[in-house]
């Protein structure tokens, strides 16, 4: 076990982090949330809420700082709202506008005066898959992951869950609230107001008093489990469950239930300082960290187990029977040289559940149920002689249990690899099983994947081809709802691994197929079997070459489109037949490296990407008789050359074998560049850990805001002779102008911030782009 990098804080200068409270969180988006605080002489405390990618630890982005103290920081499920819970009792959620990392917005809020926020947690949605390892050798997603029984923990008509958060405050009073489905991200949520929202209140007990510790934890049947503890004084651990329903009224109804508790019975009062509850298949667990007066530093486990009780046979109905008793009983113990700073549970919903004890000497050690000592983690520091006394002081764990993310108390950030060899049993003879049963998860379930690649650089060959080849066993409904998740972890894939954007174009050229395909309308209602898409894929199957003769097989009717919208979609049209262009004048010189060396993904060897930008070019050669403003601009060396017909010709031939092209269209190809001005695409990713230059200097040292320089890959393939940005996403030059732009945190991708689109189709287009088609997150550039 190692250490993968240090970020060395660097926004505070002045050294007065030391011995600070730090907490952070991580999303399923790989999204680090954490929170510092800093003293400022004659300005007292101030709390700084800070997020980062992790595969670019070096950007910090803020996201708010205020006086009061942060108690809390929680993620949802899909990691776009971030809920910030304070000393002084507000309650806020985040959420990045239109998902830009230095971008934040306050759209909701919440106060429960005079309160101080211990704890919270998001209501469940209700979904909930499991990673079976004893099925990773099946090869359908739907065997190997188990939809998990999970009930959402609030619901509204049609057993749809809400969307909402539970309150534990340190006097004990529980508060709920529902945050309303509106367009709480998205690109209106700046303009709106902060909402402000009615928390519904519930003591949790029959009386209040001040709680140390507590922890909630979600349970299947739609409860909360909640474990509380007042303090040294009682030998006892208070346990709840918690339900949630909605009244006539649309309020929130809290039912607090007693539930087993506790008891720790010793010669001496315990100290809980961390308390966490788990329910591992089916079995309710509670771990207690604690110090002893002796100076010891101990670790429970308890176990709630079920015991048949026999009954009185006067009592008895019939013959043999027994009631079900339940008691909480102490499975095991574990005495820590050091003290124990943070508890982490892993939170992939699997049969390998693992603990992770921070501990105050700079390491970390892991646990599995029952306590037993699996592996640990160095002090691998990169200590820096100003920050001398440095501790761990909190760490979380990625989605995927891949890597641990720890600070200390001087602010500064660590990842650790979470060694796969403890929980590898079921995958002993293909040491890459499990990291390809991973990514299949990530597919399945949308839990960004980063944090595997950048531990697997070196098998992205054999990753990507088994994944290619599972992905293609799958039935055509499976692969048709998750081919857009399969299509951006591949082409992260694919850039690492060779550097090339053949995969980010099939990705575009998807998008601008189903677009397209959207604004068809059948001219016969009466006929329901086939529409215009799948008439022009029919009459595309046979081989013929010539556009035009393909024209009169097809009803033009059912690819009539409005003028206006044709000519909104014009540049989406270039970028198509752009793109034929880049693919005809590449397959010379592609055909020589296959036959050299082993190539990664090449487009032109797509038979399905081919066959795609075929149909489009038919749908563009009809709309340009309905508007020829709609038709791609070229410049060319004979003005009469037919664009589209001779691309069309080209990709029927290259269709015909994309695995060994003809001479004679290599030749064409070849001297196509000299009859058409083929428009340059330019390559430039963002700087990311997902780079191979990652392997040969490990352990990586970063600061703040300072772009490491070593891990930068250098373009020499086309010289750019002009200063102009061209949108990726509308491709449009935004020329030298400082317009304001965001760029993908991954892949570099750059969009206007400016609403360009006017008509519903180039709208519908512009919704699409939330995140990156890579998946990554934008930032302001």
């Amino acid at each position: 076990m190692s250490v993968l990098f240090k970020v060395q804080n660097n926004k505070f200068k002045d050294g007065n982090l030391f011995n600070k409270r730090v907490i952070c969180k991580t999303s399923s988006k790989n999204i680090v949330a954490f929170c510092i605080s800093q003293d400022a002489p004659y300005f007292g405390t101030s709390n700084y809420v800070f997020v980062c990618d992790i595969i670019s630890p070096w950007h910090f982005f803020k996201v708010t700082c205020s006086k009061s103290e942060v108690n809390i920081l929680e993620w949802n499920a899909t990691g776009e709202l971030l809920v910030i819970g304070y000393r002084s009792g507000e309650i806020e959620i985040w959420s990045p506008h239109n998902q830009v990392l230095n971008s934040w917005s306050l759209v909701y809020k919440a106060l429960l005066s005079n309160e101080e926020i211990l704890d919270c947690k998001f209501f469940h949605n209700g979904k909930a898959t499991y990673f079976n390892t004893l099925k990773r050798d099946m090869p359908i997603y739907t065997d190997k992951f188990e939809r998990s029984d999970y009930r959402p923990s609030l619901t509204q008509f049609g057993s749809s869950f809400h969307e909402g958060c539970l309150i534990l405050t340190s006097s004990g009073l529980l508060g709920a609230f529902i945050i309303p489905k509106l367009n709480h991200y998205g690109e209106n949520a700046v303009s709106q107001p902060t909402l402000e929202l009615n928390v519904t209140t519930q003591s949790i007990g029959l009386s209040r008093k001040f709680i140390a510790t507590s922890s909630i934890s979600h349970c299947s049947s739609g409860y909360f489990n909640i474990a509380i503890s007042y303090g040294a004084k009682e030998h006892l651990l208070h346990c709840f469950k918690v339900s949630l329903a909605v009244k006539s009224d649309d309020s929130i109804n809290i039912k607090c239930e007693s539930y087993l508790n506790l008891f720790y019975l010793t010669t001496e009062p315990k100290s809980i300082n961390h308390v966490r509850w788990a329910k591992i298949n089916n079995d309710d667990i509670i771990w207690l960290a604690y110090s002893s007066a002796e100076g010891k530093h101990i670790l429970e486990q308890w176990n709630l187990n079920k015991k048949p009780q026999s009954v009185h046979r006067v009592l008895q109905k019939n013959k043999g029977d027994f009631i079900c008793t339940e008691a909480w009983e102490s499975v095991s113990k574990v005495f820590f040289a050091a003290e124990i700073s943070d508890v982490c549970i892993s939170k992939l919903l699997c049969d390998f559940v693992r603990l992770y004890i921070v501990l105050k000497d700079n390491t970390v050690q892991i646990l599995e149920p029952g306590l037993k000592k699996i592996s640990a983690i160095g002090s691998e520091r990169l200590n820096d002689d100003r920050q001398v006394g440095g501790k761990f002081v909190v760490g979380d764990v990625t989605w995927l249990n891949q890597i641990l993310i720890v600070f200390d108390n001087y602010g500064n950030l660590y990842a650790l690899q979470i060694p796969n060899t403890h929980h590898d049993k079921n995958f002993m003879h293909n040491t890459l099983s499990l990291q390809l049963s991973l990514l299949e998860y990530s597919i399945t379930t949308g839990i960004d994947a980063s944090d595997v690649l950048m531990l697997n650089l070196l098998n992205l060959d054999i990753l990507i081809e088994k994944l290619t080849e599972n992905f293609a066993r799958q039935s055509a409904f499976t692969r048709h709802f998750y081919y857009s998740n399969f299509l951006s972890l591949k082409s992260n894939m694919c850039r690492i691994q060779s550097k090339q954007q053949d995969f980010d174009n099939l990705i575009m050229l998807h998008a601008i197929s189903i677009t397209f395909k959207s604004l068809l309308r059948p001219s016969d209602l009466s006929c329901h079997d086939k529409g215009p898409a799948d008439n022009l894929a029919i009459t595309l199957s046979e081989p013929l070459a010539d556009v035009d003769k393909v024209l009169f097989n097809l009803d033009a009717k059912d690819f009539t489109v409005e003028p206006l919208t044709l000519q909104s979609l014009q540049q989406l049209i270039q970028w198509v037949t752009d793109l034929a262009l880049t693919i005809l004048k590449k397959l010379p010189e592609e055909v020589i490296k296959s036959k050299t060396k082993k190539q990664g993904y090449d487009i032109s060897r797509d038979i399905v990407a081919i066959s795609s930008i075929r149909e489009l070019l038919v749908m563009i050669r009809i709309w340009g008789l309905l508007n020829s403003q709609c038709l791609p601009i070229y410049t060319k060396s004979v003005e009469n050359t037919d664009v589209l017909s001779l691309l069309f010709r080209l990709l029927t031939r290259l269709a015909q074998n994309t695995s060994d092209p003809d001479e004679m269209l290599i030749d064409e190809c070849s001297t196509l560049s000299t009859q058409i001005l083929i428009p340059s695409k330019n390559f430039h990713p963002s700087t990311t850990l997902l780079n191979t230059h990652i392997l040969m200097m490990k352990p990586l040292l970063f600061s703040t805001d300072k772009e490491p320089v070593g891990l930068q890959d250098v373009y020499y393939d086309e010289v750019v002779f002009q200063n102009g940005i061209k949108d990726g996403i509308y491709n449009i030059n935004l020329g030298c102008i400082k317009t304001p732009v965001k760029k993908c945190n991954r892949c570099g991708c750059v969009n206007s911030m400016a609403k360009i689109g006017k008509t519903s189709a180039l709208k519908s287009w512009c919704n699409r782009w939330i995140y990156c088609h890579c998946g990554g997150n934008w930032k302001l550039a």
